[in-house]
């Protein structure tokens, strides 16, 4: 039995950075989880400690200069996985050998971290800030039919099919290569500021409406670099649908902005490269605290085995350890909650993972949508 079976990170307030944490024994209840045994395991692995290491050696150095290469730096988890390839180790490997309290890590109390994010407090974040995340897309027969339904094309289930009935190509397509474009627990999800176009395909008049954007609740692989599946999480694929359904030409926009790619709150320790078979319910709640939406789904009707979708995505791309790849979702709301508005909350649950909660606000110029952890460590105190 491992030792470890959830690993997630944390921002530490008084040391002024993000933090690797490690645990047993997960309990969810109320909308929230407990690990009956967390650890803190920063300091009692060898790490590269890549950002420790840049801050000191340009202490001077102003932060408009240093940001982009600060920012592309790895995170815990990012420099866990990196460190134990080196070693040709796998993190199941490690974990079902490693005993925290015989290493020297730290207990933590993971109920003691704040709900929501503040510089000043110790709070969870997205338990991987990946260097690249993918998704794949129509792995749900019901999403298949729902995206018809929206934009009256036949693309969505010919993939559907070619996947399901051939074993041929997936839809995949870029989520994010920058923490800008990752939300972890209590964060916000971006929605987008612009409009759609003031006429139609056919060449008719339509209104246009802010773009705005939908949820997509998934379970997310976390894999290393030869694409072997070690982990899942919990991912909202944030989406601008009314752009998507206008032209398959603006994917790209629909998918890919700031705040597009929520994670969390734990990622469970699997090396299951077929489907983890998982029940996952999502919600949505209006500003008051009151339900607009509910509904469950269980990710054994995905269309094709996880780990094949993945070597479709590593046959002409190299992938990054602990690259992350949301699956497709099987829920998609309608009505008033088909875009979401500012100051609504969205809650994906799973017993084996956790609960992601976060809110939602309007991607805007030169405004943080969630906390820059990068600008925090770097100008904050990291001695």
């Amino acid at each position: 039995m491992a030792t470890l079976t959830h690993l997630g990170q944390y921002w530490s307030a008084s040391r002024g950075e993000i933090r690797l944490f490690g645990g047993s024994g997960l309990e969810v209840s109320g909308g929230t989880q407990t690990l009956s045994d967390a650890w803190d395991l920063t300091d009692c692995l060898p790490l590269p400690g890549h950002r420790r290491s840049y801050r000191r050696a340009a202490p001077e150095e102003s932060w408009e200069a240093a940001r982009w290469t600060f920012s592309g730096l790895p995170t815990p988890v990012v420099e866990l996985v990196e460190w134990l390839e080196s070693r040709r180790l796998r993190v199941g490997e490690w974990a079902g050998d490693f005993s925290p309290g015989e290493n020297g890590a730290e207990p933590l109390d993971l109920g003691a971290l704040a709900p929501l994010p503040a510089a000043g407090s110790d709070h969870l974040v997205a338990p991987v800030i990946p260097l690249r995340a993918q998704a794949f897309g129509v792995t749900y027969i019901n999403s298949a039919l729902e995206r018809e339904t929206e934009g009256s094309r036949a693309d969505y289930s010919f993939v559907y099919r070619a996947v399901k009935e051939r074993g041929q190509r997936p839809e995949l397509f870029l989520k994010g290569t920058s923490p800008e474009h990752f939300v972890g627990p209590g964060g916000r999800m971006g929605l987008r500021t612009d409009l759609t176009n003031s006429e139609d395909l056919q060449g008719d008049a339509c209104q246009r409406e802010t773009v705005s954007a939908g949820i997509e609740p998934e379970l997310a692989a976390v894999v290393h670099s030869d694409g072997e599946i070690w982990g899942y999480t919990l991912a909202n694929d944030v989406s601008g649908n009314r752009i998507e359904n206008e032209t398959l030409l603006y994917l790209y926009q629909a998918k890919h902005f700031t705040g597009s790619l929520v994670l969390g709150p734990l990622i469970l320790l699997s090396d299951n490269q077929s489907n983890p078979n998982l029940e996952i319910r999502t919600r949505i709640l209006g500003p008051a605290g009151e339900e607009l939406f509910e509904r469950d789904s269980n990710t054994s009707n995905i269309n094709a085995p996880i780990g094949d979708l993945v070597a479709w995505a590593a046959s002409h791309i190299r992938l990054k350890p602990a690259e992350v790849f949301s699956t497709g979702t099987d829920v998609v709301p309608d009505g008033p909650v088909k875009v979401l508005s500012e100051g609504m909350t969205v809650e994906i649950s799973c017993a084996e993972i956790g609960v992601l909660s976060h809110g939602a606000g309007p991607v805007e110029t030169d405004s943080e949508l969630n906390l820059d952890y990068a600008r925090l460590q770097f100008e904050g105190d990291t001695a």
